[in-house]
């Protein structure tokens, strides 16, 4: 149960009449695996653990470095060269008192992503390339957890919801098939740090409404987001009867 202390601390959050003070209990009996503590993992982690997160697993074992600052807001200039979990642990703990930070600084693979998942309630998949966030996407549906996923390059990025305690959901394999996607970089192709922090903030928002079941998650949608041009557009995905992991939503 929530301290006095953390009631006042959300109230204005749950004086919104869709969350209340139940739907704001649930947040702090919710466990959120947020995987990768970069430019996406960021605002996603610092958002869900201002909002009341119970605990969260800060999964990556990359490590702090000066061309990271800019976007990813958990680091700082004396935690350059710290692993970015422990750094972003730092960071979320000074941010919410109340929170339980685990941070996991080995590598995400096949052997390692199951025992940690399935510790999580909910995954927030937050990585920079194709081939951890479809692995991501294999353990969650054989999980049967929750997964929200996103990416951003450039001026754009795109955000989904996969629920797969639901029978016939499409996977991130349906629309994005493994032996089709590019591993594009925002390495070498850059990203705006505004859209970072909105993809970001989307994964965050999405997470929550799965934690407390209010409003309409993005369950088997894909958001596409261009803030060079202002564009938001909504797309329903559908379970491909072909694929590989999910064989079409079965």
């Amino acid at each position: 149960m929530m301290e006095a202390k953390e009631k006042e601390r959300y109230l204005r959050q749950m004086n919104v009449a869709e969350l209340g003070e139940k739907g704001q209990q649930k947040l702090k009996d919710t466990t959120f695996l947020v995987i990768g503590a970069g430019g996406l993992g960021s605002p996603a982690a610092l958002l869900l653990a201002a909002a009341g997160a119970g605990k969260i697993i800060l999964a990556d074992f990359d490590t702090v470095e000066v061309n990271n600052l800019s976007r990813q807001f958990l680091h700082t200039d004396a935690r350059v060269g710290m692993n970015k979990a422990e750094s972003g642990a730092i960071a979320l703990k000074e941010i919410n008192p109340y929170l339980t930070v685990e941070p996991y600084t080995e590598p995400i693979n096949d052997e390692t992503l199951e025992p940690l998942a399935a510790r999580a309630d909910i995954v927030v998949e937050c990585c920079d390339n194709s081939k951890t966030r479809h692995a991501i996407n294999r353990v969650c549906h054989k999980l049967r957890k929750p997964l929200v996923t996103s990416g951003a390059i450039r001026g754009a990025g795109q955000v989904s919801v996969f629920d797969f305690r639901e029978s016939d959901t499409p996977c991130y394999d349906c629309a994005f098939p493994e032996d089709e996607e590019k591993d594009l970089k925002a390495s070498t192709l850059g990203v705006l740090t505004s859209l970072t922090g909105i993809m970001g903030a989307l994964e965050a928002s999405e997470a929550i409404k799965l934690a407390t079941g209010m409003g309409k998650p993005l369950k088997n949608q894909v958001m596409l987001v261009d803030v060079l041009n202002n564009d938001f557009q909504i797309f329903n995905l559908k379970p491909n009867p072909d694929c590989p992991v999910c064989h079409g939503g079965k």
